[in-house]
């Protein structure tokens, strides 16, 4: 909504029925035209009243290196007033009707009771009876022009005395550069006029030091600003003077109100502590007995995170600091085991606070271990003298311990024997092979050791299926082998992927291995592998299985499925045999259901 032409713009802000100022309630960029509003980054039992900060850039950043830095110097600001648990509120550049809306439109909204900081970025021109906020279609030269200020600029006293009509606890201004027309001047006063507001502001300086020493150039208030704004307790007037001494000696001349609030604080007094941050839990003034058994690692973490968002913030820098003396103490007393971190705490706190109940643990841990020499040489004694008498029985033992060894070892050998005289004899089963065919035009040749072709599914012809199905089981274990070959019309015309995820995998459980397979050039295949065949609706045994689909490729009007389901534990057999069975199967060159699919 950023980019859209202001035509555009209003005419949509009409449509939903806003202004067209209050489009800009976004996380985007803050400067664009209109108002632009951001939540309080933390909040602090310290403040009491609502906060509201309304940061004011007139000038687009493009219209020069003056209002660009305006732009920058907003950024900073608006962090360090959200970390500060001020809402920020920003009226970027925009033409005059619009940038006056804007401004009447935040001073409207804003709550009662409030503390409310106006920040005025980016040049500014004091007239002769107040200050005018330049908007973005102004004249280069208004300033050369006193006359046409009225018509061209925005008065700063109207927009501080609808604030004060919102009746504002307090109520102040930063102007950060004012330039005085031809005629006019910086009248901070005029400015303020009834609102009641304190002002603080800068005007270019045009003089030189003293003795012709040349002045520090300052491209705008931030720096000596931020500074100011993040001394703990200081009061407004306290700021002013904190800028003074900041800019001595600077092209900016700074520039006030004839009273500044005493009561306005950027950082109130106690603003950290009224922080939910675990940091706060650190207590430097802690009792060493309620250090025992206390995670201090959560509030260490804390400390160093609000010291990356706090740089200037003493009270957490103290936290952190007690906080690691005291998990040195932590270390130093956990254990007399440990003299590096006794040492370790000697030497980063010489003198901390600490210091005499570690030198006293160490020494101690000195006479506890000097008494547990003693006790360790008596032990020493007691254990070589049952040492002797253990290795005596530990002789005894390991004799009788290698006899059963030399038993086991034969046994063992006696097994593995056995194992190969029954692998040789599987080994001449499986070579024992026959050749089948069938009248879908297929051959194969299968172990006849293993397996046996069932005399109701030898080459069975289904005349409602159209199919030809061969099944074979196992000599040894019956029906909990099969394996199969079934030749049937492609009904769908699909693919052989198509025909396992839809005829097969719903009847399978787990699976483990599924990917095309390319059995011939001609041919394109599928494949399946798993554990569990249904053997009810939702119900699965725990035989592994396997399933391989081909098509041809010019005609898939024929789908041949080959595949097997055997125990698990006979897995590495009938695997192997089932593989074999279909590398030695020969496919017909014309399909039995040839030219189905068109």
């Amino acid at each position: 909504m950023y980019g859209c032409p202001m035509p555009r713009r209003a005419a949509l802000a009409a449509f939903l029925g806003f202004a067209p100022s209050l489009l800009l309630l976004s996380e985007g960029r803050a400067a664009a035209p209109g108002l632009a509003l951001q939540q309080s980054a933390v909040r602090s039992s310290a403040v009491t009243v609502p906060r509201v900060a309304l940061l004011v850039v007139s000038q687009p950043a493009a219209s020069g290196a003056r209002a660009a830095i305006a732009h920058t110097d907003e950024e900073a600001y608006r962090k360090r007033l959200r970390d500060l648990g001020f809402e920020v509120w920003t009226i970027g550049a925009a033409d005059r009707p619009l940038l006056d809306r804007s401004l009447r439109d935040a001073a409207g909204r804003l709550p009662e009771e409030a503390q409310v900081a106006v920040f005025v970025l980016g040049p500014s021109l004091g007239g002769t009876d107040d200050l005018y906020l330049v908007p973005a279609d102004a004249p280069t030269d208004a300033g050369q022009r006193p006359e046409m200020l009225e018509a061209e600029g925005l008065r700063l006293s109207d927009l501080l005395r609808r604030i004060a009509r919102r009746r504002p606890r307090d109520l102040v201004a930063v102007v950060d550069e004012c330039q005085p027309a031809a005629g006019g001047a910086c009248n901070l006063d005029a400015a303020a006029g009834t609102s009641g507001a304190s002002l603080i502001g800068a005007e270019r300086a045009a003089r030189r030091g003293g003795s012709a020493t040349p002045l520090a150039g300052r491209a705008s208030l931030r720096e000596p600003m931020l500074a100011a704004m993040a001394q703990e307790g200081e009061t407004f007037l306290q700021s002013y003077g904190s800028l003074r001494r900041g800019l001595a000696d600077s092209d900016l001349e700074p520039r006030a109100s004839g009273t500044l609030s005493t009561s306005f604080a950027f950082l109130p007094q106690g603003f950290f502590s009224g922080l939910r941050t675990d940091c706060n839990r650190i207590d430097p003034n802690a009792e060493p007995t309620s250090l025992r058994g206390q995670n201090l690692d959560p509030a260490l973490r804390a400390c160093e995170a609000m010291m990356a968002t706090y740089p200037y913030a003493r009270a957490f820098e103290d936290r952190l600091q007690a906080g690691r003396e005291q998990r040195a103490y932590q270390r130093a007393t956990a254990s007399c085991e440990d003299g590096s971190a006794i040492a370790a705490y000697a030497a980063a706190y010489p003198a901390g606070r600490f210091r005499p109940l570690v030198d006293t643990f160490g020494l101690d841990c000195g006479r506890t271990r000097d008494r547990q020499d003693e006790a360790r040489r008596r032990q020493e004694d007691e254990a070589r003298r049952r040492q002797d008498e253990e290795r005596s029985r530990q002789d005894e033992a390991r004799r009788r311990q290698e006899e059963l060894e030399r038993q086991m070892a034969e046994a063992r050998r006696a097994q593995e024997d056995q194992r190969r005289r029954d692998e040789e004899r599987r080994q001449q089963a499986s070579q024992q092979r026959t050749t089948i065919g069938s009248n879908a035009g297929w051959t194969l040749n299968y172990s006849t050791a293993l397996l046996e072709v069932s005399p109701l599914m030898n080459d069975q012809y289904d005349t409602q299926k159209e199919s030809y199905t061969t099944i074979w089981y196992s000599r040894q274990h019956g029906q909990q082998v099969m394996m199969y070959v079934q030749v049937s019309p492609n009904q769908r015309c699909g693919s052989a992927q198509q025909f396992i995820t839809e005829q097969i995998r719903p009847r399978r459980g787990q699976v483990t291995r599924a990917q095309d397979v390319t059995s011939a050039p001609l041919r394109t295949g599928f494949v399946l592998e798993g554990r569990g065949t249904a053997i009810t609706q939702g119900n699965f045994d725990d035989r592994s299985f396997y399933d391989f689909a081909s098509v041809r490729r010019d005609d898939r009007s024929t789908i041949t499925n080959v595949g097997g389901r055997f125990p698990a534990e006979y897995g590495e057999l009938y695997r192997a045999e089932l593989l074999r069975m279909m590398n030695s199967m020969q496919l017909p060159n014309r399909d039995v259901f040839a030219n189905r699919c068109g």
